[in-house]
């Protein structure tokens, strides 16, 4: 009887195979569009790519690149995910128009399954992001700018102190995790963890973004990953796995928060309310179950694990570019000392800083090459969706990225430069998109009903900082080079080579 059994399994289960893949080759809905056929047949091909390929993982990205320039604007890049480079297309799928939700399995990425960004039911989602919407609005962010320049404020002074004139390096990726989180967790959840006040600058949040990223593609590519870790009692996965030891440090610190705020409401004081996200949420007509402590403890992960990543790469490329390139530093420079005579009287974010165009230019040029969010975050259709030739059919997966959008050719000539000429007047994009401001093509916070929802947060700490920073101070880079700040694979936010120390720098007395 077993000797059958093992004869059934050996014919039945190549016999599924062979079947499965014949189908998805030739009878799929989406057999039709053009691609590797081992792309067509698999998701082991996506997974190879991200886990293993040139011993690093995170290289799909750049190879679906490879893939647009071999087939055209619309690929397979799995057995029901087509991947579209075509700038205009972007705002089909990601729209406020359509309800379109994320596949389900994209919610486990980060260990954060109820996380605002994770959520993939887009109705879901529409409700939890109407409660912290409005403390990202952009007169909420203004009116948060005091805070913000205090923040910016305390780090010049510890640059001042402790770095100036002293030969002595400072890693521009620590310094600037420790002000965003500073001003993050303040705003966020109403504490000061002071992490600016730290001798290197080494706020916990370095060590645990890094091994988030770290977990982003096994999680995705094998989703009961993280749920059998979170089934696991944390004691027995430090010893399992020491790496997740900063993951469930960050996760267990932000639950201590979500508590914290809830002992505010009950015991202490309802004024409080209004005064941070977490306060908000809790204070807000969500339904009981959306105020649980771990679904809360997801939403406090996201707000300080993407808001600190996002602003804090895209300050230490900005400063890494503008000090590499002397006509770039120069014009910056002399219009802060034009706009700023006195270098020690801040000026307003709305109504000074965000008026200077070349700042600005360098924030945008910033923020492009940062890319936010840089692997695809795909869309399902609910109805046909026509491209092209091709008619997509309901429930195909569709996705375009940040990273292929911002070095388009055409949009961004030589993307890979940093160039805030570009933005300046306002521009067109070229031709054939010139009926559209080149904002249009601008991508990094996403767009349509899940474009990030800290954009203006993250524009105001990285235009305040530049702004103090370099209207302070004089710059030299310290054994930095680009490789620093080149991205060699992805692991949903850009990440450079880990034989890299960080982007260093010298920081000298200005010439004011």
């Amino acid at each position: 009887m077993a000797y059958l059994l093992y004869l059934l399994a050996a014919v039945a289960v190549p016999l599924y195979l062979i079947s499965i893949s014949v189908y998805r080759l030739y009878f799929h809905p989406l057999s039709g569009i053009p691609g590797p056929k081992l792309a067509a047949i698999t998701g082991w091909y996506e997974a190879y790519f991200e886990l293993f390929h040139k011993g690093l993982g995170g290289q799909y990205t750049f190879h679906i690149r490879e893939l647009h320039a071999k087939y055209g604007p619309i690929v397979r890049i799995s057995p029901r995910e087509v991947h579209i480079d075509d700038p205009d297309f972007y705002s089909t799928i990601y729209t406020n128009k359509q309800a379109l939700d994320k596949p389900d399995y994209l919610k486990w990425r980060f260990g954060a399954p109820s996380a605002l960004f994770s959520t993939p039911e887009h109705h879901l989602h529409r409700m939890r992001r109407a409660a912290q919407e409005p403390f990202f609005a952009k007169q909420r962010i203004v009116n948060l700018s005091p805070v913000i320049q205090a923040k910016a404020d305390k780090m010049c002074a510890r640059l001042h102190q402790d770095f100036m004139n002293r030969a002595r390096p400072v890693n521009l990726d620590n310094l600037f995790a420790s002000y965003v989180a500073d001003v993050t967790t303040q705003y966020s959840v109403d504490r000061d963890f002071n992490w600016l006040g730290d001798p290197e600058f080494e706020s916990p949040f370095v060590k645990a973004i890094r091994s988030l990223k770290d977990i982003a593609h096994p999680s995705t590519q094998f989703p009961w990953l993280p749920r059998a870790v979170a089934a696991i009692p944390h004691s027995i996965v430090r010893v399992l796995q020491p790496s997740m030891s900063a993951v469930l440090d960050f996760q267990d610190a932000m639950r201590k928060l979500v508590i914290d705020a809830m002992d505010d409401l009950k015991y202490v004081q309802t004024s409080k309310s209004g005064k941070t996200v977490i306060h908000g949420i809790l204070n807000s007509n969500m339904p009981q179950d959306e105020l649980d402590v771990e679904l809360l403890k997801d939403h406090a992960v996201s707000l300080l694990g993407a808001g600190v990543a996002s602003a804090q790469w895209t300050l230490t490329i900005a400063c890494f570019h503008v000090i590499s390139n002397p006509e770039v530093y120069r014009r910056l420079k002399e219009e802060l000392s034009t706009a700023i005579p006195d270098p020690n009287v801040s000026i307003s974010l709305d109504q000074g800083l965000e008026k200077l165009p070349y700042l600005m230019a360098c924030v945008d040029e910033a923020v492009r090459l940062a890319c936010g969010q840089m692997t695809r975050s795909p869309r399902i259709s609910r109805k046909p969706i026509p491209y092209s030739d091709y008619v997509l059919p309901p429930g195909t997966h569709i996705s375009l990225d940040t990273w292929h959008m911002h070095h388009n050719p055409v949009l961004y000539p030589r993307s890979f430069s940093f160039e805030p000429e570009r933005w300046l007047g306002d521009p067109h994009a070229p031709a054939p998109y010139h009926t559209r401001p080149l904002k249009h093509y601008m991508v990094s916070f996403g767009k349509g009903t899940r474009r990030c929802i800290g954009e203006n947060l993250a524009r105001a700490e990285i235009t305040i900082a530049l702004a103090s920073l370099f209207r302070r101070f004089d710059w030299e880079l310290f054994e930095t080079t680009y490789d620093d700040v080149r991205v060699v694979r992805d692991l949903i936010a850009p990440d450079v080579s880990r034989e890299s120390k960080g982007v260093r720098v010298l920081v000298k007395e200005a010439d004011c």
